[in-house]
């Protein structure tokens, strides 16, 4: 188990760093580039993902269970909740993040000006789905690191699992990136502009 608890722990510091050169100075780089003009624009499309994820959460509860860490392990991995309840409220998490940056997109590629009530809201989608995906996290770390099945009993090599990890600080960013104009706000509403 230490040797497990160090590995996650080396992935886990790996994942965040890879993240902040992809979030910083990569994507520092790539700003302006025909790529980034390309691209950027279709980064809220991830919320259908996340919003189908969602749903699968539901129809698919015992799947997600499968891949939740239960406690003790790594020898320090600890939740109050039971996968079930993880399963369920990780879900309504991702349902609403993927709805609502598909609605904000959707009203921008629309035309549509949402109140500004609302708030930047493909911004704030984007904070909550990066938000979730560190917490969940942990999930992919256990397929990974006890081969655990992924919903709907896939059978996953351990390569499959390595490589939705190495996703993960790229899927991070680009949630950190759209997720700019949420984070400007809290700054200057907390005064630390």
């Amino acid at each position: 188990a230490p040797l497990q608890a160090l590995t996650v722990v080396a992935i886990s510091a790996a994942i965040g760093g890879l993240t902040v050169a992809l979030a910083g100075p990569v994507f520092d780089a790539a700003r302006g580039s025909g790529l980034w003009q390309l691209s950027r624009p279709t980064w809220p499309l991830l919320g259908f993902i996340y919003l189908a994820a969602g749903v699968a959460h539901f129809t698919e509860a015992e799947g997600f269970e499968n891949i939740t860490p239960p406690n003790g392990t790594w020898g320090f991995w600890y939740t109050p909740f039971s996968p079930r309840a993880n399963v369920y409220w990780t879900g309504v998490v991702e349902i609403f993040g993927g709805a609502w940056m598909l609605f904000g997109a959707g009203a921008a590629l629309a035309g549509i000006a949402l109140p500004s009530s609302l708030g930047p809201v493909t911004s704030d989608a984007a904070l909550t789905l990066f938000l979730l995906t560190v917490l969940v996290t942990p999930a992919n770390l256990y397929a990974l690191t006890h081969n655990a099945k992924f919903p709907l009993s896939v059978e996953t090599p351990v390569i499959g699992h390595a490589v939705r990890l190495l996703f993960q600080p790229v899927l991070l960013a680009m949630f950190w990136e759209m997720a700019q104009p949420t984070l400007f706000d809290a700054k200057a509403n907390l005064g630390l502009l």
